[in-house]
């Protein structure tokens, strides 16, 4: 057989295999197969087991994976930790495995060797949700689109879509903001809040869900306990409390935007989505918004809440989906492209 028609039939046995699509987080793994049905587990991670060896979830990842997946599978996985996609190796996540393990998971080499008669596509999960939110809301004129995660833990991914790339570092890195120092106005005890990688007043210790009750706490918050299920209800009464909490968590992320928008005109598009994000809805992106539309300096002069708005979209639940994404990408939707 020659090369190319070798080729073609490697092309047709792929794309003649079972789709399964799979999202990894730090709360949840979603299973979902080609008739549609979703499985949800809780994911094996360090944020539902505190204490637990990060080798032992890992193993336990492999493990539900390997018996959850049909024979001859064609895998698109969506993961929640920072990775090399080329490689499939992930260098580590805060929600899933803490500030473990202490060298870069080869998740890609470990599945195949345990379930090689399936083929397996490992995608990032920003950089699936990105896929999704492109397909879902780029226009034609769209140079740049960006898509942040806010939800167990935060990162971004930006896809230049002249090139219709996800641009990536030589680790196959890029937008991993949730480990960068916050920018904040809160007190000190807020600002000295640890993060599940092991940091100190990172962006995600402040303004990822987990964070909630530890910032409710730092500010004197009532009963900062149940504040995850009672800021909702707490914002709609009023509460000048619940308010300073929500302007606190949302302050991080709404300073990425407005550095976003500094440094790089060319975005044109940039989407909040994540289960925190999208659970708290409204008030979350009015507080976003008001904070983006801050006019401190002349460089603001073009700014105000109109014009924050623009270009800006909190996604709501369900617009996004990493497993589409994952599968999207696995099909060649944007390239991933280390520079």
């Amino acid at each position: 057989m020659s090369a190319r028609a070798s080729a073609l039939a490697a092309d047709h046995d792929e794309r003649v295999r079972t789709d399964v699509a799979v999202d990894l987080g730090g709360t949840w793994l979603r299973i979902r197969t080609g008739s549609g049905e979703t499985v949800r587990l809780p994911a094996p991670s360090i944020l539902n087991r505190p204490g637990e060896d990060p080798a032992v979830l890992l193993e336990q990842l492999i493990e539900t994976l390997a018996e959850a997946v049909p024979e001859g599978a064609r895998v698109a996985m969506s993961c929640g930790a920072a990775m090399d996609e080329e490689h499939g190796v992930l260098h580590g996540s805060g929600p899933l495995w803490g500030g473990g393990p202490d060298r870069p998971v080869p998740l890609h080499a470990l599945l195949t060797a345990r379930r090689p008669d399936v083929s397996w596509h490992l995608f990032n999960d920003v950089t699936a949700g990105l896929a999704s939110f492109v397909e879902r809301f780029a226009r034609p004129g769209h140079r740049r689109v960006v898509y942040v995660t806010v939800s167990s833990g935060i990162a971004l991914r930006t896809a230049d879509l002249a090139e219709r790339s996800v641009p990536v570092d030589a680790h196959g890195l890029q937008g991993e903001v949730g480990h960068l120092p916050a920018v904040s106005t809160a007190p000190a005890a807020v600002r000295a809040l640890s993060c599940p990688c092991g940091g100190t007043g990172h962006v995600a210790a402040l303004a990822a869900g987990p964070a909630l009750p530890h910032v409710a706490a730092a500010l004197g918050v009532a009963h900062p306990e149940g504040i995850r299920d009672d800021l909702p209800a707490r914002l709609r009464s009023g509460d000048p409390a619940a308010r300073r909490l929500l302007g606190t968590v949302v302050e991080p992320v709404a300073e990425l935007v407005r550095t976003l928008r500094c440094l790089d005109p060319r975005i044109d598009l940039i989407g909040i989505g994540g289960g925190y994000a999208e659970g708290l809805g409204d008030p979350y992106r009015d507080e976003l918004v008001r904070q983006v539309g801050e006019v401190r300096s002349y460089a603001d002069r073009d700014t105000g809440p109109d014009r924050a708005a623009q270009g800006l979209r909190l996604c709501r639940p369900g617009e996004v989906d990493p497993m589409a994404g994952a599968v999207a990408l696995s099909h060649g939707a944007l390239t991933v492209t280390k520079r």
